[in-house]
């Protein structure tokens, strides 16, 4: 029951998204964890899910309490949650999806030390993790519309020397997710979570990651 009321609230959020102020540009993130490889009449999809993603998209919504997001963060903290989808379009605008298992055999995460990760089997999740995740997917899958019908969902475990989980999207590094016989990279931090820069010259607003002003050559300041 728990679990039902926080995904119910958390709907509601996903409907309202951009209806309140953001600290963080929700659309610019989502761009950075949602990486799409297209060729021809084929798709696929690699969605990283940060643990952060849970505050900043239901910031500001009343709808839903900072308890019930504190409750989602520490049951996926352990883990890197990832979604993937295969889809093939055909010219009729019908699509074949890649099936859950065939994609399980086919997805890994990489580090940037190359050490390659596995999905968990489901006995390798919490049950409040896996509880979380089961009626949220039907969210996410709205999201995408007749496209979010392929999506599956993966937990992995990649921690550092501590035991925490090693992917930290405000921190510097980098990973790669394959399925599919595809390559998605993720750079860290993400861009959305950088504080601005401004051009010396002329004030302009920058990009956080950019270190020199495109237009006048200068080193960019916060």
């Amino acid at each position: 029951m728990k679990h039902l009321f926080v995904w119910l609230a958390l709907l509601a959020t996903a409907t309202s998204f951009g209806q309140a102020p953001q600290k963080v540009n929700l659309t610019e993130y989502i761009r950075e964890i949602q990486k799409w490889h297209k060729e021809n009449n084929d798709m696929s999809l690699a969605f990283w899910i940060p643990t952060g993603y849970w505050k900043i998209a239901t910031e500001g919504n009343p709808q839903i309490s900072g308890e019930a997001v504190d409750q989602i963060v520490a049951a996926f903290d352990d883990y890197v949650l990832v979604c993937g989808l295969d889809v093939d379009i055909h010219t009729n605008g019908t699509a074949s999806f890649t099936d859950e298992a065939t994609l399980r055999k086919s997805i890994s995460l990489i580090d940037a030390d190359g050490e390659v990760y596995l999905p968990l089997t489901d006995d390798e999740v919490t049950p409040e993790a896996s509880g979380f995740l089961e009626p949220m997917k039907p969210m996410f899958r709205q999201m995408l519309g007749q496209m979010g019908e392929g999506m599956h969902f993966y937990f992995f475990k990649v921690q550092d020397e501590n035991g925490k989980t090693a992917l930290n999207e405000y921190q510097e590094g980098s990973f790669t997710i394959k399925h599919s016989d595809k390559q998605f990279n993720f750079t860290l931090p993400l861009v959305a979570l950088m504080p601005p820069k401004k051009c010396p010259v002329d004030h302009a607003e920058m990009k956080g990651n950019w270190k020199y002003c495109p237009f006048h050559g200068d080193l960019l300041e916060y």
